[in-house]
């Protein structure tokens, strides 16, 4: 039997399902169906108090809007059901699945990506653990688990027991426009430096203007916990990195830890006008 959403696109004559939004699956949609997993696996805990919480989702969730929101929700609900209010939460941001790219495109995975990574960036007991580097664009369930489990290790490292290393490795800080109308990036959570792995600049990066079309590939200069995008004559108001559905990058630091997708708005040069 043909779902609602069917019927509307063969009505209307369009063949490509992608072209539409997917609404939230409804309550008797099997075992992923609105609040089955939930009644399932977590009403039955009551208050039980963990030390952290591990979450590795958002495949389902891409094209629909307000995954950050749905997020913060789901995490300040989990802690207060559970009776642990300090419990940390470590989210696996989605690894590269799906066709590769070959322009600078929009992307429902980048989009759940940088909402993840906003945030557990905001959460000062959230941490995240970036799998690009170990995806399979043809499988939606790669098979690197235990690299996966090793990094969100380090985030409840960080969060519960307070060690000494980065809950989410190289993050974005900052993002700031330079006099040549390029943009220099600075990242936090670095251990030793930035390397671009196997060339002379690091790859994946967009300059992006106001209009969602006006993004393009920059390519960038590692310096340190810095990168360096050189102006190209056109304007820049955001950077985005590892904006597709299975992104190209080689850029890490020291321990390996790779630079998750995101987005950021450019700063003015320091002392230009507003």
């Amino acid at each position: 039997m043909l779902d609602l959403l069917d019927r509307i696109v063969l009505a209307v004559g369009i063949a490509d399902l992608d072209q539409f939004a997917r609404p939230p699956r409804v309550a008797w949609d099997d075992i992923n169906g609105a609040g089955t997993l939930f009644n399932a696996m977590i009403a039955p805990l009551g208050r039980t108090p963990v030390a952290g919480i591990a979450w590795y989702q958002g495949e389902s969730d891409t094209g629909l809007p307000g995954y950050d929101r749905r997020l913060t929700a789901m995490v300040a609900d989990w802690r207060r059901r559970l009776g642990s209010p300090d419990a940390a939460f470590g989210v696996v941001q989605l690894a590269n699945y799906g066709a590769p790219a070959t322009a600078p495109v929009e992307s429902g995975w980048a989009t759940v990506r940088d909402a993840q990574r906003r945030v557990t960036a905001a959460d000062p007991r959230g941490g995240m653990a970036v799998s690009l580097d170990l995806g399979d664009p043809r499988d939606i369930h790669p098979a690197q688990k235990h690299e996966v489990g090793e990094r969100l290790a380090r985030v409840m490292r960080a969060r519960v027991y307070g060690a000494a290393v980065p809950p989410a490795g190289p993050a974005i800080a900052t993002a700031t426009l330079r006099p040549d109308g390029g943009v220099t990036l600075r990242f936090s959570g670095v251990d030793g430096a930035l390397h671009a792995q196997g060339s002379a600049t690091a790859i994946g990066f967009e300059m992006c203007g106001p209009a969602p079309e006006a993004c393009r590939y920059s390519a960038a200069q590692v310096a340190g916990s810095e990168i360096v995008l050189a102006g190209d004559g056109r304007p820049v108001t955001r950077v985005r990195y590892a904006w597709s559905d299975a992104p190209a990058t080689n850029l890490a630091d020291d321990a390996r830890l790779p630079v998750g997708t995101f987005e950021i708005a450019v700063s003015p040069t320091a002392g230009a006008a507003r």
